[in-house]
């Protein structure tokens, strides 16, 4: 193939077989001196051609090599074949060390237009929302947990104190210190949030800033002023309710939220629930709770009136 300038894979491969003139060694270092996408390919013919001669290579010296060209015969056009026979295993076998150097591309999972909830070779799993993806080196799992985030991302982790698992969002990290949380890191956006449903999740950045999030709670990272966030009254609420009486339910919330709720009739108090809420407003609560029972409900300056038929 012609590569650029009228260098040649054959030219490289008698340049290193130690076959090339003056001149020819001349325009290749020039051409060499091109550019660092010229460097570079030579340098990957050079190392396919060590592999293949299982030699030794220096850099020719110029004199030494105008005493060798004048003193001897001048090469046979007709064995010219021969480098190029050369050149096609080396250029074959550059394909394979090309290969070898990018082993290490990042592997991606992405959610287009969907949500995609996929388990990891960790165990862990991992929901990303719409128009976000996850990358990761070959090894996750068994050499290292470390991923990179771009967009909206629910982990589930599998806890491993030998191997921590750690997300990225250019130059913002959060660990999983044996957690369910939840990260946003639009491309487009300031601001780094994470919501930790379980455990605990230490956040930090590459330049000393840190914060321990516990079950509950939630925190901003605002890159352009490399500053965390968190206040204890943004704290988040989780409720998890299992075969608990509507009562109970509506007095915590009425304890919770500062509201009044009344049940119509009083007997419906004794139907039992099982959900689970999770960082929602009190309204998104009332109508789940109304629609999962068959319930209706109204509301009229931080009172609520739930009315229903008894439960059986």
């Amino acid at each position: 193939m012609n590569i650029n300038n009228h260098i040649t894979d054959d030219l490289i491969t008698k340049y290193l077989c130690g076959e090339a003139t003056p001149d020819e060694a001349i325009q290749l270092e020039d051409w060499k001196g091109i550019s660092k996408e010229n460097q570079l390919y030579f340098e990957n013919m050079q190392q396919a051609f060590l592999m293949v001669s299982n030699v030794e290579w220096s850099a020719p010296d110029k004199k030494a090599a105008w005493q060798k060209f004048n003193a001897k015969p001048k090469p046979s056009t007709k064995i010219g074949w021969i480098y190029g026979l050369a050149a096609v295993l080396v250029v074959g076998l550059l394909s394979v060390v090309f290969l070898m150097k990018n082993d290490k591309m990042p592997l991606e999972l992405i959610a287009n237009a969907t949500a995609v909830t996929q388990s990891l070779s960790d165990q862990s799993e991992v929901t990303l929302q719409a128009n976000s993806k996850i990358s990761y080196e070959d090894g996750f799992g068994t050499e290292h947990r470390q991923l990179k985030l771009s967009g909206k991302g629910k982990f589930t982790v599998t806890h491993n104190d030998n191997l921590p698992f750690i997300i990225e969002s250019n130059g913002v990290f959060m660990e999983d210190l044996g957690t369910v949380f939840s990260v946003e890191s639009m491309p487009d956006s300031d601001t780094v949030y994470v919501v930790v449903n379980e455990g605990i999740v230490r956040l930090y950045d590459e330049h000393g800033s840190e914060i321990i999030i516990k079950a509950g709670e939630k925190a901003w990272y605002i890159r352009s002023q490399k500053t965390i966030i968190t206040d204890l009254e943004t704290k988040v609420l989780k409720f998890d309710f299992k075969d608990t009486r509507l009562v109970e339910v509506v007095d915590l919330l009425e304890k919770t939220y500062q509201i009044d709720v009344q049940l119509s009739p009083e007997s419906i108090g004794e139907c039992k629930i099982t959900t689970q809420f999770f960082d929602e407003e009190v309204a998104t609560i009332i109508t789940v709770i109304a629609e999962t029972l068959g319930f209706k409900y109204e509301y009229q300056d931080h009172h609520y009136k739930i009315t229903g038929k008894p439960c059986q």
